[in-house]
């Protein structure tokens, strides 16, 4: 009798922990509050192509609208639509992104785990790295003011059976709003 309570134990805590972790490594989600700051009188054209980067699924032109606004860069910042008569200052950005797997390993872990009938399932790792690259060009009367380029990662580990809705789109998040506050920082930096 004891032996057989111990096997259904040992197959009850295999099922109950097959595939349900997951962790990111990377940026987080973590806001700092910020103090209230005075809002300047300026306004902005925000122009971004972020066709490049499929994987933002057009969020990412309003999170670098959103923290200019935060940081009191600009009173107005003009994101999708151009006003009929345009502002002086233009943030024009564009990014290319990429998504990378390592397919060698998950064709060496996918073996490993049909060889062993799952039971590796929950321990074998999968890596997945989120990869973006931007330009961005600061304008002024249609004058250059200055360019810079960023690039950042978030890497992800997680077992197979995962839910991707559980970590794919905080590590989604969480890089394209580190990249909107270094390209505010940035447009700050530039316009100082």
């Amino acid at each position: 009798m004891r032996r057989v309570l111990l096997l259904a134990l040992m197959i009850l805590l295999v099922l109950s922990n097959s595939g349900c972790w997951h962790f990111r490594i990377g940026p987080s989600d973590f806001e700092f509050a910020r103090p209230p700051e005075s809002r300047s009188d300026a306004e902005a054209i925000l122009r971004v192509n972020e066709a490049g980067i499929p994987w933002a699924n057009g969020t990412f032109a309003p999170a670098i609208q959103k923290e200019l606004l935060a940081r009191g860069i600009f009173r107005e910042v003009y994101y999708p639509v151009e006003p009929a008569s345009p502002p002086s200052t233009v943030i024009e950005v564009s990014g290319i992104g990429d998504l990378d797997e390592a397919v060698v390993w998950a064709t060496i872990a996918s073996a490993a785990t049909g060889y062993f009938f799952f039971l590796p399932a929950p321990v074998l790792p999968y890596f997945q790295d989120y990869e973006a690259q931007v330009d961005v060009t600061v304008k002024r009367d249609g004058e250059v003011l200055g360019t810079f380029s960023l690039d950042d990662q978030a890497a992800i580990v997680h077992a197979l059976f995962a839910s991707p809705n559980g970590y794919v789109p905080p590590a989604r998040r969480a890089l394209l709003k580190k990249l909107a506050r270094e390209i505010v920082a940035g447009v700050e930096n530039v316009l100082n």
